[in-house]
């Protein structure tokens, strides 16, 4: 039986326009309460930007947020923080800012304290980025950055992210990883984090086990977290890369509220 609903945001949970049915998932995550079943938004923006979706719903929710290096349960507690190593943080800013491959690359350092971006504050992707990102500063050498930084966000205007995935795990296999993130991008994290292993944590301080979650994504950062749960959903309009590995799929893409729709399955 499910008791958990752990669900990716944008392209998932969210529609096109970035908004959910509020006060369809209000009396959802009333009826979870009651039946003991807990919701985790498990996402790679920032707490604050998931914090702020949230704003006009009451009741438990936890949060796997950049991609599983935060994670903060119903109470608001922080249950882990995975933080990237300031040394390997530097040589990783180098090679992106010396490699061919990388340039033109938009980089976001995202911090405990802030979030810091290599675009002029006047850039129309700099504002663009503002909406995902609190707290955005702009600045000309991030390696001078002293914050404890969680995830780096690298995206470009053209061009695809597989082979620069590719070309940039090879030369930090074991220290970092980086997957893809949909709009053209890659996060990069620690190696070994990922939303499954922050679902993961909530699961043990619950006692529960995967075979007591229903997760839904849409990207490849969704990968590892759907196919280790029982009931592992890629979204109907889903990545190609995600359609391919993922057995289920939800009948019903993020416009047309695929995610609300299974919880109310999932609630009788």
């Amino acid at each position: 039986m499910v008791k958990v609903i752990a669900s990716d945001m944008d392209g998932t949970f969210l529609n096109d326009q970035g908004t959910f049915d509020e006060d369809k998932f209000q009396k959802q995550l009333d009826k979870l309460g009651e039946k003991g079943m807990h919701f985790i938004s498990a996402s790679s923006n920032q707490y604050q930007h998931l914090l702020g979706l949230f704003k006009n719903v009451k009741g438990p929710i936890s949060y796997v947020c950049n991609n599983g290096a935060l994670v903060i349960d119903e109470r608001g507690v922080i249950v882990h923080e995975e933080i990237i190593d300031h040394l390997i943080l530097k040589k990783a800013l180098d090679w992106m800012t010396s490699e061919p491959s990388f340039a033109g690359a938009e980089i976001i350092l995202v911090g405990r304290n802030g979030t810091y971006c290599n675009l002029p504050e006047d850039s129309d992707r700099f504002q663009a980025s503002k909406y995902f990102y609190e707290n955005m500063q702009s600045m000309t050498d991030l390696r001078l950055i002293f914050d404890s930084i969680y995830k780096i966000d690298v995206t470009w205007e053209e061009g695809g992210v597989l082979k620069r995935q590719d070309e940039f795990n090879h030369k930090f296999s074991g220290r970092l990883n980086a997957i893809s993130s949909g709009m053209n991008g890659l996060d990069i994290m620690a190696d070994g984090t990922d939303k499954l292993t922050g679902v993961e944590m909530l699961l043990d301080a619950w006692g529960l086990s995967l075979d007591d979650v229903a997760a839904f994504g849409d990207n490849g950062n969704d990968f590892e977290m759907v196919n280790a749960a029982k009931e592992g959903y890629a979204m109907k309009n889903s990545a190609a890369d995600l359609l391919q590995k993922v057995e289920k799929v939800t009948d019903y893409s993020n416009n047309d509220d695929g995610v609300q729709r299974k919880i109310d399955e999932y609630l009788g």
